[in-house]
Parts: structure tokens; sequence; C-alpha cells
């Protein structure tokens, strides 16, 4: 389905798509090893050494879900979602994505498979071009597939930019105009313009405040329901895995130590260095929590000029 197709079928308040993960996978990776050389050895002939980043890791995607790959700096998770969208070559391993290969894709089956696989970035600001327009960004990857949409860019942008919760009368302002969680949505406009399949989320909300980041957490939520993609979700905060990730994969040196559902791996984990991870995740004390209930009840209760009700409290539109 194009994407105008889906966001006309949005509009006109269809049934949201399907979120329960297919059995089959989407994206399936296969002993994925990523080396780089050490600077400064091997001298003028001898060769030089190398570091391994990614070390053995295989991991699939099925389709409608989130899988979240989590871990500590350095782990080589992102290096992991590089491979994965084909923006970084493997040394070695296979990836297969909707049972064809991809590992080596060139020309148009490369085109194609970066049509169906986007990624949002950590930094909405490095990664929006500055001298450009909102609508130029939202259409690059048009251009690039070489593309067409009926009706023109400025309406496409502009309906994208509804969709994810910005002003669409803004589609000629620059990323520099924009706070950073607005910049991100830019971000997640630009990846929905080519309606993927797999978006390839790398650490997209750990540059963001608190607030905004839970604005963002539900959109994505809500962008899968109505399209049905999947996820590959990077990130080292578990609170924010657990309120999107269906399963879960533990990344430490290079290597996947753990996965399995969120629930099981955050109740019951195995391994030592998944219960380390979750020993620090800060623990909000009985008492915060339920005062925290008692004022949103109450607030509930008597919604008047002192306790305004945002116009959007899912995900909010400033941010």
């Amino acid at each position: 389905m194009s994407t105008m197709s889906t966001l006309s079928t949005a509009t006109a308040g269809a049934p949201a798509a399907a979120t329960t993960p297919s059995a089959e996978p989407l994206l399936h990776a296969t002993d994925l090893v990523k080396e780089f050389a050490v600077p400064g050895t091997g001298g003028l002939l001898g060769r030089a050494d190398t570091f391994r980043a990614v070390d053995g890791v295989s991991l699939e995607v099925r389709a409608r879900e989130t899988l979240a790959l989590v871990g500590e700096s350095g782990s080589g998770k992102s290096t992991t979602a590089r491979i994965v969208a084909r923006l970084m070559d493997a040394t070695s391993g296979e990836i297969v994505f909707d049972g064809e290969p991809v590992t080596h894709a060139k020309g148009e089956r490369l085109r194609r498979f970066r049509s169906d696989v986007q990624v949002v970035f950590q930094d909405p600001y490095s990664s929006l071009n500055p001298r450009h327009t909102v609508e130029r960004i939202v259409t690059a990857p048009l251009v690039y597939q070489g593309r067409k949409v009926p009706g023109g860019t400025t309406a496409f942008t502009q309906q994208l930019m509804e969709r994810v919760g910005l002003d669409p009368d803004h589609h000629r302002r620059y990323p520099s105009q924009f706070s950073g969680g607005q910049a991100q949505r830019i971000g997640i406009a630009r990846a929905l313009a080519v309606s993927p399949r797999l978006v390839v989320c790398d650490e997209a909300v750990s540059a963001l405040d608190v607030s905004v980041q839970a604005q963002i957490i539900n959109l994505l939520r809500r962008l899968q329901r109505e399209e049905g993609f999947s996820y590959l979700f990077i990130a080292h905060d578990l609170a924010v895995v657990r309120q999107i990730a269906d399963r879960v994969a533990v990344m430490s040196k290079g290597r996947i130590v753990e996965q399995g559902e969120r629930d099981a791996v955050f109740d019951a984990p195995q391994h030592e260095y998944t219960r380390t991870l979750l020993s620090a995740v800060p623990r909000i004390r009985p008492e915060w929590e339920r005062a925290r209930r008692e004022a949103a009840a109450a607030r509930a209760a008597n919604p008047g000029p002192a306790n305004p009700e945002p116009a959007n409290p899912e995900e909010g539109t400033t941010a």
C-alpha cells in the first residue's frame, strides 16, 4: 500500500491494523560479525589488528512486533542496527528480509530494501539537513526512490506532519526552528514517507526529556497500530523498553547474551548481565506511586480550570 493511500485510509477512520506479531520473521539476521581495524597497528606491511564490535549476532524481527535490542554503551547494539539497515556492511553473516537474502544486495534490490527499512536516529538535528525545509526533508526518500506523489509534495508533507503531531502549516520551516521533540517527529515523518515495513529506532528517544520521551513512545505505538509495521528498537533505558517492546534481546560485548518475551526477561532474567542492567533501573517508592495515582484520579474527577486537560493527553503536539 502506498503512503498516500495509507494516509487517506487513516484519515477516513478505518480500523487500526492488527498488532499481534506474526509467527513468521520479517527480518532474520544470522551470525553477524563486524570487525574494525585498530588505528596505529600493522605498520607498512603488517596486518592491522582488528576489534570485533559485533560477534556472531543472530536475531529475528516478526511482522508487526517490536524487538528491543538493549545494552550499555559500547555493547554493539547500534552497530548491529546499522548492519541490519544496510547502512554498514557486515564482515560476515547473513541478512534475510521477507524471505529474500539482502546481505549483498545492490542497485534496484538495495533501493527497494531501503524503502522497506527506514531509520529514526538518536540526534534529530544531526540527521536533518539544516539547509532544507521540512517539506524537502520529508520527501527526500521519495526523490531517492524516484517516486511521484499525486497531489504534490506539499499536501503529502502536510498530511504526514499532522499524523505525527506537527502543525501542517510549518512545512516550510527549517529544523532549527523546532524543539528536539518536534525535530524527532520530523524524522519519524520522513521514515513514514515510503511506507516502510520495518523501522529501526536507534536510541530514538534517549536524547529527549523524560516527558517528551513518553510522547514520542506513545506516537510510535500509535503509528505501529495504524500501519502494522515492525520496530527494531535500540535502547539502553530499560524503563523505556518495557513500555514498547514485545521481545527483548540483551547485548554485551558484541554478543546477545539473553533474549525472550519482554515480561519473561524483565521478571525472570537468566543472565547475570541482564540482572545487572535491571538492578540499575530506578525504582519508584510505593507511597510515591500511590500519591501519583490519587492525584491523577482527583484531576480526572474535577477537570476544572485549575486542572485543564491537554488537547491530546497521549502525545501532545508541542514537544
